[in-house]
Formats: structure tokens, C-alpha cells, sequence
């Protein structure tokens, strides 16, 4: 499986929710963050799907062996972000 990397950058005035499922993770990236997602995707399909829920909320529904997926929030490690918020 090619491994693969998609990032996502908050270029709003506001902070943005993203939730990458199924498991979910959830981030809160304040902005100019950017957070990369890496795993290794399928071959045979799209990377990921996209749903944009409102104006500061996507959901991201990646495909392949997600189990050992990356995040990162400005190059660095970011798995104590999730479900981190300063914002409700």
C-alpha cells in the first residue's frame, strides 16, 4: 500500500473542528495550524472522503490501513490535541 499524506490548513479567523473517522479523532486548529494526516491508503480507491458539515467542521473518512495513521499539527506530533478544545 502506497503511503500517503494529506494536510488541511485553518485560514479562517476562527477556530475549525476537523474529526477524522471512524475511530474518531477530533482536532481544534486555531488559525494559520495546519494538521497533516499519514497512513498508508488503497490502491484501488479514493484516498479519503470529505464531508463538510458547516462552515468550521469536516469530517474526514480516510480509506487503506488506517490503524497506524500520523497526525501532526505544524509538523508535530499531535495525538494530545484530540479531543482538546479551547473553543466550545
Amino acid at each position: 500500500m502506497p503511503r500517503i499524506q494529506q494536510s488541511f490548513t485553518n485560514d479562517r479567523p476562527e477556530p475549525i473542528n476537523i474529526s477524522v473517522e471512524p475511530w474518531p479523532e477530533c482536532f481544534e486548529l486555531e488559525q494559520g495550524e495546519r494538521l497533516t494526516l499519514i497512513w498508508d491508503t488503497a490502491e484501488s480507491q479514493e484516498a479519503a472522503c470529505i464531508d463538510f458539515i458547516n462552515e468550521r467542521e469536516l469530517v474526514i473518512w480516510p480509506n487503506g490501513e488506517t490503524h497506524e495513521m500520523q497526525y501532526l499539527i505544524n509538523g508535530e506530533p499531535a495525538e494530545e490535541r484530540s479531543w482538546t478544545f479551547k473553543h466550545r
